[in-house]
């Protein structure tokens, strides 16, 4: 019997079991119905048993990585020596101008603002650039302030300033790591330790590093001591400029290049670099039924495909399968279909396009290139 089965027997063990079992003991001659005395009399004891053989159950799968919950697995996790991925912050870039528009330069560190709305969300500067935009950091962790662009209003009084408005998400957040995503990492088999500046020792770095959301290693892709780190961030687009810098800046910093003097072993020098994201036009003829039209469907379709895409990019770092080594990626035609067919309303699809060619795409990886796919503009005829 498995943990999982005895789970499940202790959760069959409810009250009318123990007490059929405790009346089966009692004399035939003893009035055994509902409401009789003896009945009565076991029944809180009944109770309490199965009460206890519920939470013998739930202490059964708390006991295994496999099905422990929560904090169980939590403990669990520094058996491997890691813990659960913390829900990280927000950076943003924004700008602040005067009465006549132009851009004011007395906003200061620490200085804090808030976006537009009945829920706002708090900010404060953490870095103020030469052009006199800032790097704001949210207050609150998680991915709420990854979707929001637009206005924000000054917390702390600022007579000089008329507008400030947040540009850009430089650096988005991450919610806290799911229990079946710690899971999957504290049950994936070792291929290799993590030593020495080995390829698995750089992405256990990555890992550690809470706004990087994948990466990728080449090394020695410039010759011996040169490794090569290729970025996305939490939402697993191109990593900007600023989380770039963060990253070269932990693992090896660029004024001290080689010198161990970050995370990197001594005689190693890395560059870091986003991917180039490659858009991929999809074109495709759907037939729907009787009670919808091609405009109709066609928001939910392209929600599909940019599912469909998200999931792809979630393997983007996956080792290529066949060799053990590198990287590799397609974005397939029949699964772009498979996404458009799921569509209510939708009855028939021609198998869609990709940049004009009726061929799946596949990603360069490579140590000058590495690409990542991304939705680019989708035409649905009718």
């Amino acid at each position: 019997m498995n943990p999982e089965l005895l789970a499940q027997e202790l959760e069959s063990h409810d009250f009318d079991y123990f007490m059929d079992s405790m009346l089966d003991d009692v004399s035939d001659d003893v009035d055994k119905r509902q409401g009789s005395i003896i009945y009565d009399a076991l029944g809180p004891a009944a109770t309490q048993l199965a009460e206890e053989s519920l939470q013998m159950a739930t202490v059964v799968r708390a006991a295994y990585t496999k099905t422990a919950p929560g904090e169980f697995l939590d403990y669990r996790a520094p058996e491997r020596g890691t813990v659960r991925q913390a829900a990280t912050t927000a950076q943003v870039l924004a700008k602040f101008l005067d009465s006549n528009g132009a851009a004011i330069g007395n906003v200061e560190l620490g200085d804090q603002f808030a976006s537009v709305g009945e829920e706002p969300i708090f900010y404060h500067v953490t870095s103020v650039n030469d052009d006199q935009t800032a790097i704001l950091t949210a207050d609150e962790v998680g991915t709420t302030a990854n979707g929001y662009l637009g206005q924000i209003l000054p917390v702390t009084p600022n007579d000089a300033l008329s507008w400030a408005e947040i540009i850009a998400v430089t650096v988005p957040a991450k919610d806290s790591e799911t229990d079946d995503h710690l899971r999957e990492r504290l049950l994936s088999p070792d291929a290799y330790n993590a030593y020495g500046g080995n390829v698995a020792d750089y992405l256990d770095m990555l890992s550690k590093i809470s706004d990087v959301g994948a990466g990728q290693v080449y090394p020695t892709w410039q010759g011996g001591g040169t490794v090569k780190l290729v970025i996305v961030n939490n939402e697993l687009r191109a990593a900007s400029t600023s989380l770039i810098g963060q990253v070269k800046k932990t693992i090896d910093p660029i004024e001290f290049e080689g010198q161990g003097y970050g995370l990197a072993p001594v005689g190693h020098a890395v560059t870091v670099v986003a991917p180039t994201e490659v858009q991929i036009d999809i074109e495709s003829t759907v037939t729907t039924d009787s009670q919808a039209t091609v405009s109709s469907v066609e928001a939910q379709i392209k929600a599909g495909i940019e599912s469909y895409f998200a999931k792809r990019r979630e393997a983007w770092d996956d080792v290529d399968k066949v060799t053990g080594r590198g990287y590799s990626l397609t974005v397939y035609r029949s699964q772009i279909l498979s996404e458009i067919m799921r569509i209510e309303g939708v009855i028939n699809a021609t198998l869609p396009t990709l940049n004009g060619a009726e061929s799946d795409v596949v990603m360069t990886f490579s140590g000058e290139v590495s690409e990542l796919p991304v939705v680019g503009e989708v035409v649905l005829h009718g």
